[in-house]
């Protein structure tokens, strides 16, 4: 197993809780601890919370209970580091009148980083996902699903975060183009050992790409087991041929039936 990156961020939850106006509890009591540069993903029912989980660690809404700390310190309610945080969505979300470069320079835009070094950092981050510089100037209707997907993931990496959330990313995708972005997103990682929080319905993908997997019980999402995945990196479409990888697979799967039964 690739060694933990003690510059990156820890995220750590001590029985953490959210309820929504009208008394919707999508989270309750859900405790977990991610070391710095941990590859950790989350399996569970539709519904379950586990997109409130990463929008929680996000910064997007607070949770309504417990204590959820991001980075160093630790206080009620939540606490940020000074570490950047990139999000991939579903749905590639990239303004239709942006070409991709211009998509994925927006996180610096925002930051009002210093212009000089904003081209560099852009490039840098398209080549990474493998986008050639031919696509940078195309806007997003005339790149496919997966060059979209891409350019969402260059986003969210061109500030090079500290932790790097993925909320179903690949899941609109065909399996061959899954196989390959989940391959680019392990070297991605093992490259810059981000804190990586993957949320996906597909365990395959799980044990595939992570060392650990959080099961999650139906609404209210809670924390059923915390599951170690044995396989070292770098991690090769062979293995799912294995027999260890179909019986990991099988455990991972019982126990998210187990949890919502």
């Amino acid at each position: 197993m690739p060694e933990q990156n003690r510059n990156a961020a820890e995220v750590v939850a001590d029985r953490v809780g959210m309820t929504f106006a009208g008394g919707h509890v999508a989270v309750a009591d859900a405790s977990f601890a991610i070391g710095g540069g941990e590859f950790v993903a989350i399996v569970g029912p539709s519904g379950c919370g586990k997109s409130t989980l990463l929008r929680m660690i996000a910064g997007l809404m607070a949770p309504s209970a417990g204590v959820l700390r991001v980075g160093k310190g630790v206080a009620a309610g939540v606490t940020r580091g000074s570490g950047r945080i990139g999000f991939v969505f579903q749905d590639p979300r990239l303004l239709p009148w942006r070409t991709a470069s211009q998509n994925v320079a927006l996180p610096l835009e925002l930051d009002h980083g210093p212009q000089a070094s904003r081209s560099s950092c852009v490039a840098g981050a398209l080549s990474l996902v493998g986008l050639a510089e031919a696509d940078a100037t195309k806007t997003p209707r005339m790149l496919s699903g997966g060059m979209r997907m891409r350019v969402s993931l260059a986003r969210a990496l061109v500030t090079e975060p500290e932790i790097l959330l993925l909320d179903e990313p690949f899941g609109a995708l065909d399996d061959l183009l899954r196989q390959q972005l989940n391959d680019e997103l392990e070297r991605i990682w093992l490259a810059r050992r981000p804190t990586a929080i993957f949320v996906t319905h597909n365990v395959s993908e799980a044990v595939y790409l992570a060392q650990r997997i959080l099961v999650v019980t139906p609404s209210p999402g809670r924390i059923a087991n915390d599951v170690v995945v044995p396989f070292e990196y770098p991690r090769r479409p062979e293995l799912k041929g294995t027999g260890e990888f179909a019986r990991q697979v099988g455990e991972v799967s019982a126990l998210l039936r187990r949890a919502a039964s």
